[in-house]
């Protein structure tokens, strides 16, 4: 990874442009290399300056961001260079550089996800992606294409559809932790409320939809009678981060393609609910098959929660063992 990024620099670092960017989730982390070491955490709301894009990941002065976490302005693309070539464009598209013709092209390398086009094809294409630009159109791996578009998203959410799959998954773990042989032990169980219209929030960015999720966790009886008077505390580390990556996933296949951010509120025991923090996951870490089970979400979501929101549960057993 760092001898790819090291020629990135080489080829790109020189044409630089500085664009502000604005952390649109709950917090996002500035890291030493895409993938490497946490050097700072941002907040929400809180801006930068972009110098390099590469894949979907910004370059900024304090270190490198997940730009799924952000909004941004920067140019759809930047030129890096200048060609003077000999090409042929045959009657199927393809190019053939040879020396019937001669032209002048720009090397560009896009800022943001755009679509390429020709009237008979369609192609989707990252940021980071160089490709030629000319008078005629563009030119990609040795195809012709007549149009360059960025459209501002590629997806559309319907929220009630997303709902249902959010609370069917909720159903199915509380189904989990309600029969799991320490609720049968303590005849109690940490229940996950289901969703309201009124707990989901998209949030509408210029090159695709985030989704802020309000999750409420209650201790309940055995017998579905409520717990008032304690504060819930959740059991089970592990498992509890299995069932954000679930709903992350499932709000990444109903059309989220920015980030996941999962609000943790538990009862209070007052008669309301209080924010224990935050989890929040990327849509390209999720597409690119990172974010495959509890232990690389946790490792790869950006996150802080109150250490007063666990109970461990070998405690709870050294307790029932002594009592």
């Amino acid at each position: 990874m760092r001898l790819i990024l090291l020629c990135f620099f080489l080829m790109f670092g020189s044409n630089a442009l500085s664009q502000e960017f604005k952390v649109a989730s709950t917090g996002a982390s500035l890291r030493d290399l895409p993938f490497g070491r946490i050097e700072k955490t941002l907040k929400e709301g809180e801006t930068g300056n972009l110098t390099e894009i590469y894949s979907f990941w910004g370059k900024t002065n304090g270190g490198w961001i997940n730009l799924d976490y952000t909004e941004y302005s920067f140019p759809p693309y930047r030129e890096t260079g200048k060609l003077v070539l000999n090409y042929k464009i045959a009657d199927n598209g393809t190019v053939v550089f040879s020396d019937f013709k001669k032209g002048s092209f720009s090397v560009i390398v896009l800022n943001r996800k755009a679509v390429l086009s020709n009237g008979t094809e369609r192609i989707v294409l990252n940021a980071g992606t160089s490709l030629l630009k000319f008078e005629g159109g563009f030119i990609y791996k040795s195809r012709f294409y007549t149009n360059l578009s960025f459209p501002e998203s590629f997806t559309e959410v319907n929220l009630q559809e997303l709902l249902k799959s959010l609370n069917r998954i909720i159903g199915i773990f509380n189904s989990a932790k309600m029969s799991s042989p320490l609720s049968e032990r303590l005849g109690y169980f940490v229940k996950t409320l289901p969703l309201k219209e009124s707990d989901l929030k998209l949030i509408k960015l210029s090159d695709g939809i985030a989704l802020r999720v309000f999750v409420k966790y209650e201790f309940f009886q055995k017998d579905g009678s409520p717990i008032l008077g304690r504060k819930t505390r959740l059991f089970l580390k592990k498992s509890n981060y299995e069932f954000w990556r679930h709903l992350s996933e499932v709000a990444f296949k109903n059309g989220i393609n920015k980030f996941v951010d999962i609000q943790v509120l538990r009862y209070d025991g007052k008669g309301s609910f209080e924010n224990c923090g935050f989890v929040a996951s990327s849509y390209h870490l999720f597409k690119d098959g990172i974010l495959k089970d509890w232990k690389s979400f946790l490792e790869n979501s950006e996150s802080s929660l109150s250490d007063d929101l666990w109970f461990f549960a070998d405690r709870v057993y050294e307790r029932l063992e002594n009592d």
